[in-house]
């Protein structure tokens, strides 16, 4: 302590100046942000309920590989308190702009522009193709939303999720469009002919027939003409410092190492290989 005392006493009155302004400029922004983020707060972390990326147990315990990173990065960043809010992903946006939740998980909703113009997206999480989960009896008879739609067949989507949208943008008629509730119930509803397929996420339809162990159940991954996506956690426009703090905090969790553990962890490997390509969220957000 002494010696930088004296290296100190040796700089010009202008030297010294630029010093104690940068130290009064570092201390102001500290404190600013020690204001608006207390790291002892609880932060709520909305998830729609779609493993492996997010599950909220019957105990309340938060899992899936998004819930996994979000605790990851916010921790490495200093907060210590979560809880998970279980939300439909039409939903989703709406409770982060009234503030009933404070993030929406990185396994939850893909970067959109348009959804860029109301929330803000941390960097991209987890990149995934959209997939169908069919039965044997429609195997080969569309590999795309614009055939499914010719054959006038009925699809199982999530309410609000990206899948619908892209359903309906390639022909698929709003009255074939069957929203389901969970996994389990849309595995049910295939199997029992009330829906010719699902759409879905690769991992989502992946795990849905894992977790059947129906083997006459068939992947298509992924539905042709369909984009690569990138989800990532999402927050309020006011809420930047919260969205920065999580991004420096991802960082660190990508550079130790324990990221690709959490995807291993959930067998999201094929996921992690498309995310070394993946643009940033603001190339996203204004391709």
């Amino acid at each position: 302590m002494a010696s930088n005392i004296k290296r100190q006493s040796s700089f010009s009155p202008r030297g010294l100046a630029t010093v104690l302004t940068a130290i009064l400029a570092i201390t102001t922004v500290s404190a600013a942000i020690a204001d608006d983020l207390d790291v002892n707060q609880e932060i709520s972390i909305a998830i729609g309920g779609e493993p492996p990326y997010t599950e909220l147990k019957p105990d309340g315990t938060l899992s899936g590989a998004g819930p996994d990173i979000d605790r990851g990065a916010l921790a490495l960043s200093g907060f210590k308190n979560f809880k998970g809010e279980l939300i439909q992903y039409g939903a989703m946006i709406p409770a982060l702009q009234a503030k009933r939740v404070r993030i929406l998980s990185a396994g939850s909703l893909n970067i959109r522009p348009e959804r860029c113009t109301v929330v803000d997206f941390a960097e991209p999480a987890i990149c995934t193709a959209q997939a169908f989960l069919i039965r044997s009896d429609m195997s080969g008879k569309f590999k795309s939303y614009k055939e499914f739609a010719d054959l006038g067949l009925k699809l199982a989507v999530g309410a609000g999720t990206l899948q619908a949208r892209d359903a309906l943008s390639a022909g698929v008629k709003q009255e074939n469009l069957v929203p389901y509730p969970d996994n389990t119930s849309a595995v049910k509803m295939l199997q029992d002919k009330r829906v010719d397929a699902i759409a879905l996420n690769d991992a989502g339809v992946i795990d849905m027939k894992s977790r059947s162990g129906d083997d006459t159940l068939q992947t298509i991954i992924p539905i042709a003409n369909t984009p690569i996506d990138c989800a990532a956690a999402a927050f309020n426009k006011e809420d930047k410092a919260l969205r920065d703090a999580y991004n420096v905090g991802l960082k660190k969790l990508k550079d130790s190492g324990e990221f690709e553990k959490i995807m291993a962890k959930y067998g999201l490997q094929t996921n992690y290989k498309i995310l070394a390509n993946a643009k940033s969220a603001a190339e996203m957000c204004n391709p």
